[in-house]
């Protein structure tokens, strides 16, 4: 027992610097908090690990009861009894296997809910909550219904190269949805106002930081949402595609960080926009949808040869091998998660150097600005400082907030004579102020 708490600990716990090597730091600001919050976020940091493993075990081992227990026939059944029509079958038999998988996993999604509002991380009420929800699940149905009708024509046209053609046809829709998600799916679950109406002086300062990088993001292109509606944490993010790209900036962001804090997040988010993060990333999941869908095709084959007779599939391109292409895309995905995170926390860090660069002189000392907004962050969301690497690698999405705020205040190419990498000084200009 103890050597496989000593394990967990190695998994999840990177264990807190000594005083000495605390001290060694210098007068560098480290991620802490305080006791009381320590232990919660403490507490928080292992459900949520052990909620990320559970739940994925637990939706592998639903699809792999509904091919067992030949679920995936039953609602194909029913959707041929109801419509003689292909379509309307289709749309029944997918919708009511996305439906199922929702109920199944919707008491994790209500006791995730309740740690959120046991912790303070939300104050959104159930019936909201429960709105969202059931929004979600409307989307879902018209959303599996869309992709189930692409997926089984392509099966009925070409059994050697539906994973192809699939490929080919999720490129568009997976583009539509990021034009489309800022305008007609994001306003349906929180509000929306411009920045300039809510908060023009802020925007007068964000201009600063604009300038200051040689672009143009106009104001119509920033907005604030209210968040504090629903969370008590912070956030500031960039989303949309071409005409409906903006910046968002969280209303509780500017509630408890100041000015300069604010100035660097948005650097930060401004870091995705120039660099074309949004595009990037596109196009990694592309290439990794490519590589996803082709395994999928040679493991499905190869498990319809030896199983489809026991589980009644009676081909591939049959709605009842629903289930089965699932459970192969959530293994797959489940696998690749330390690869996806991996780029996520390259493009974050890329962004947090971006977000130092273009704020550097703007405001005194905008490095350590930089390291107390990701205190605040980080308390608000009590995030845990001591991430341990097995997590960090397969689950962390962002580097830990604590190399982030050692980050801010080491970064100094400026003080070392060197290049910045994505934001060239401007001539004339001192280096600190």
């Amino acid at each position: 027992m103890c050597r496989l708490s000593s394990l967990l600990n190695v998994w999840l716990v990177n264990q807190p610097q000594s005083a000495s090597a605390a001290a060694h730091s210098g007068d560098l600001l480290q991620y802490t908090l305080p006791p009381d919050k320590l232990a919660q976020s403490y507490a928080l940091y292992r459900i949520d690990v052990s909620f990320y493993f559970i739940t994925t075990l637990y939706v592998l081992l639903v699809l792999y009861l509904m091919l067992r227990t030949r679920y995936g026939v039953r609602m194909r059944d029913l959707a041929e009894r109801l419509s003689r029509l292909w379509l309307v079958r289709a749309a029944v038999a997918l919708g009511l296997l996305f439906v199922s998988l929702e109920l199944l996993q919707l008491p994790f999604s209500l006791y995730r809910h309740h740690i959120s509002i046991q912790y303070g991380l939300s104050v959104q009420q159930w019936g909201s909550w429960f709105g969202d929800w059931t929004k979600g699940l409307g989307l879902g149905v018209i959303g599996s219904a869309i992709m189930g009708w692409i997926l089984y024509a392509v099966l009925l046209l070409s059994p050697r190269r539906w994973w192809f053609y699939f490929w080919l046809a999720t490129i568009p829709i997976i583009l539509l949805l990021i034009f489309i998600e800022p305008i007609w799916i994001d306003p349906l679950f929180n509000k929306y106002e411009p920045l300039a109406a809510s908060n023009p002086e802020l925007v007068e300062q964000i201009e600063r930081v604009v300038h200051r990088a040689g672009m143009d993001i106009p104001a119509s292109r920033m907005y604030e949402m209210k968040a504090s509606e629903k969370t008590t944490e912070l956030n500031a993010y960039v989303t949309g595609f071409r005409s409906s790209k903006r910046v968002v900036v969280w209303d509780t962001t500017m509630r408890h960080l100041n000015t300069p804090q604010v100035l660097f997040v948005f650097g930060h988010e401004m870091g995705h926009y120039v660099l074309g993060h949004l595009m990037k990333g596109f196009a990694f999941t592309v290439a990794v949808m490519f590589v996803m869908f082709y395994i999928s095709f040679r493991l499905a084959n190869w498990l319809m040869r030896r199983y489809g007779r026991t589980w009644g599939i009676r081909q591939l391109s049959d709605f009842a091998s629903a289930p089965l292409l699932l459970l192969l895309i959530y293994v797959l995905s489940f696998l690749g998660d330390p690869v996806f995170n991996a780029v996520s926390r390259h493009i974050e860090h890329e962004a947090d150097i971006y977000g130092l660069e273009v704020t550097h002189g703007l405001f005194p000392d905008s490095q350590r600005t930089a390291a107390e907004s990701f205190q605040i962050l980080g308390e608000r969301s009590l995030d845990y400082p001591y991430v341990g690497k097995f997590a960090e690698i397969w689950l962390w999405s962002h580097p830990t907030i604590a190399d982030r705020e050692i980050f801010a205040q080491t970064y100094d190419p400026w003080a070392e004579g060197k290049r910045p990498q994505f934001v060239p000084q401007p001539a004339g200009r001192g280096e600190k102020q």
